[in-house]
């Protein structure tokens, strides 16, 4: 089964390194460049898992998260954040995330996280 993963950032370089990684280890990749956005693609696509940039126009990956959580059917689809900022770590766990990437984000890590997020493992803050 190929999962759908939504990739949401405003750089378009991320997000292309991001899709190209991903779609070459089979992934299907959707994308959206701010929250507005990505919430109508959330509830259009229904994907398996989400990428999400931390500081977005319009809508932050933090209101995102906020609204997301309040959607029924795609309020517990899993979220791995994108971020400038090494110390969110604390803030991230508090949000529910399943993961957190300081950018520019290493694809085989980040792969490593998406498998343990949509497999039976349990996710490793260590990483």
């Amino acid at each position: 089964m190929t999962h759908k993963i939504l990739i949401v950032d405003d750089e378009r370089t991320t997000v292309a390194l991001v899709k190209f990684g991903l779609a070459g280890q089979g992934y299907e990749v959707i994308t959206a460049n701010d929250g507005q956005e990505a919430l109508t693609k959330v509830e259009a696509e229904n994907p398996d898992l989400i990428v999400l940039d931390v500081q977005m126009p319009n809508m932050s990956g933090y209101e995102f998260m906020g609204e997301l959580k309040q959607r029924q059917g795609i309020e517990t689809t899993p979220v791995i954040m994108l971020t400038a900022n090494e110390t969110m770590q604390d803030i991230f766990k508090l949000e529910g995330v399943k993961g957190y990437f300081v950018k520019p984000v290493d694809i085989s890590k980040l792969v490593e996280n998406i498998e343990k997020c949509l497999g039976p493992n349990t996710i490793d803050w260590s990483s």
